[in-house]
């Protein structure tokens, strides 16, 4: 039933998908890391549902210490969200970009994203040198994550991929937002070619970055029901 045109489209999200998510930069960034933490509302008493990330702190231990590591997702109507602190313990600013790779539906969601403004390094460093960033929390630039299961599936499967760079960087062009299984239901509409040539291009631009100046940490995420 699906047309030639839907299951290159498919074909191509895939390779986009899985060149990205085992793509290594030679910077190894040792003195960075990563934490993924639960987190608790400030106010214990506050049930205003409020998701804004200033409204949370982490807790419990964090789940990253294990690889893979194991999250418990809780009935669609509960809230368990989850916040990333990113710490560097180097001498150097750093411009962190974190991605979501869902395998399922082939995409790519962006969690925090540098500002790459010229790539001529003008633009202030989130992680500035022995700092902390979080991200879903506190003045974090990000909202919280929360992982949820839509069908009976009691097992799932994702990665976080962290991006790191010495100087502002385009990362943000590799963020495959809509699944391409999803885009099958809406082929009908077309005008994507365009948005896809230039998705292209930036992809392109962001090969001819020196590997040198870049580099990646990556945490498998086995989410169970709980």
């Amino acid at each position: 039933r699906n047309s030639p045109e839907d299951i290159q489209s498919i074909i191509r999200a895939w390779q986009h998908f899985s060149y990205h998510l085992h793509r290594r930069g030679k910077n190894e960034f040792a003195q960075v890391r990563m934490e993924l933490h639960y987190l608790e509302p400030i106010d214990l008493e506050d049930s205003d549902g409020s998701y804004e990330p200033e409204n949370y702190r982490p807790m419990d231990e964090n789940l990253l210490s294990q690889e893979p590591s194991k999250v418990y997702v809780p009935e669609a109507d509960v809230d368990k969200p989850l916040g990333m602190t990113l710490y560097n313990d180097s001498d150097i600013p750093i411009y962190p970009y974190l991605f979501y790779f869902d395998p399922n539906e082939l995409t790519i969601t962006p969690w925090l994203l540098a500002p790459h403004g010229a790539g001529v390094g003008d633009v202030d460093a989130p992680l500035p040198p022995h700092s902390k960033l979080p991200v879903g929390y506190a003045n974090g630039a990000a909202y919280p994550w929360q992982f949820c299961f839509e069908d009976d599936r009691v097992e799932d499967i994702g990665f976080f991929k962290l991006f790191l760079s010495a100087s502002p960087a385009n990362f943000s062009c590799i963020a495959q937002i809509e699944s391409p299984f999803k885009r099958l239901e809406v082929s009908t509409r077309g005008g994507r070619g365009s948005e896809n040539d230039a998705q292209a291009e930036e992809v392109e631009q962001l090969e001819k970055l020196d590997k040198g100046s870049w580099g990646v940490k990556a945490a498998t995420i086995i989410q169970l029901r709980q």
